[in-house]
């Protein structure tokens, strides 16, 4: 039986979490936490000094959209809001209560790939005071109104770490409104840098030229991403 990971249920979800190796033989020691949407995909295979708490969604639809919209005649149900304030209120103070997590500001990430990646970077607009770093990979960022939504977001005054990849091909043979990808995800990190005033602030973007929106990409950038901020 491996100790270091385990699966519970907590309220309506399913938590995965996988603890350092030697978490166990730390007694006393506090670690970094990473919560993360989307299950465990992109953490299994990661061997870090950080605890990794991964949320198995029940609707990503609702829970990873931030308000409502119709695409292509799917709906989006636009629920972020609640999901972030379950998380917040709820989830993290169960999960401080549980393990041993640092009280760094720094040390609470949020991180997430695709719709994952979209909410954990509306958090980083809606909830700075609850997470410190940031890892969004390939963010779906052309939902409807999102960059607008950023252009008219408030300053972030607290120091953040933050880092952003996505594929340079990603919706190049796409008809879908995630055609324009790229040059949308330009616009969000050039607004992005704008909105992060603090000298304290990291921000790393990255791209891979070859990157399609596939999770073998997903899970390489955030492995990355794990060893670049951690």
């Amino acid at each position: 039986m491996n100790l270091s990971t385990l699966s519970f249920h907590f309220q309506q979800h399913e938590i995965k979490i996988k603890l350092p190796k030697n978490y166990f033989k730390t007694e006393g020691k506090s670690y970094p936490l990473v919560i993360v949407q989307d299950g465990d995909y992109l953490f299994k295979n990661i061997e870090k000094e950080v605890i990794f708490a991964g949320i198995v969604p029940k609707d990503r639809k609702q829970d990873y959209t931030p308000w409502y919209a119709n695409v292509n005649d799917i709906e989006y149900s636009g629920k972020a809001d609640n999901y972030l304030t379950w998380i917040a209120s709820e989830l993290l103070p169960y999960l401080k209560k549980c393990f041993s997590i640092s009280e760094e500001y720094k040390d609470i990430a949020i991180a997430g790939a695709s719709f994952g990646g979209l909410v954990s970077l509306y958090a980083l607009l809606t909830e700075q005071d609850v997470f410190g770093t940031f890892i969004l990979i390939s963010p779906s960022i052309w939902y409807p109104g999102f960059l607008k939504f950023m252009k008219n977001n408030e300053i972030l005054k607290q120091p953040c770490h933050v880092y952003w990849y996505v594929g340079e091909l990603e919706g190049k043979q796409n008809k879908h409104l995630n055609r324009n990808m790229v040059s949308q995800t330009e616009q969000g990190v050039d607004i992005l840098n704008e909105l992060l005033i603090s000298e304290q602030s990291v921000f790393h973007f990255v791209t891979n030229r070859k990157g399609i929106h596939r999770k073998n990409y997903f899970k390489k950038y955030f492995k990355h991403a794990i060893k670049k901020l951690f």
